[in-house]
C-alpha cells in the first residue's frame, strides 16, 4: 500500500506534512513528527507492515525544513528503537 507524504510550508513560516492514503484518498495534516508517526501507524494498520511512503515537497519549502524533518525523524526512530544503525 502506498502513502504520499508532502512537506508543505505554512504561510507564516514553519512546515507541516500532508499524509494521504492513495487507496482511500483520505488525507490528514500533521504539524509534528510525533503526530505524523501516529497517523501513519493508524492509517497503515489495516495494510500490515507492507506499506510504502513516497515523499515530496510543496512550493516554498526551504532546505532547512527538510533538514529539520530528517533530524526529527532520526531522533524519533532512535527514541522508539527503530533506528537502523
Amino acid at each position: 500500500m502506498k502513502f504520499k507524504s508532502v512537506v508543505k510550508a505554512k504561510p507564516l513560516g514553519g512546515w507541516y506534512i500532508e499524509l494521504t492514503d492513495e487507496q482511500t484518498g483520505m488525507s490528514v495534516v500533521c504539524d509534528t513528527i510525533e503526530e505524523y508517526m501516529t497517523k501513519i501507524e493508524e492509517m497503515g494498520a489495516q495494510y500490515g507492515p507492507d506499506i510504502e511512503v513516497e515523499w515530496s515537497q510543496g512550493e516554498g519549502v526551504i532546505p532547512a525544513y527538510i533538514n529539520e524533518i530528517r533530524g526529527l525523524m532520526r531522533e524519533y526512530q532512535e527514541k522508539m528503537g527503530l533506528s537502523e544503525g
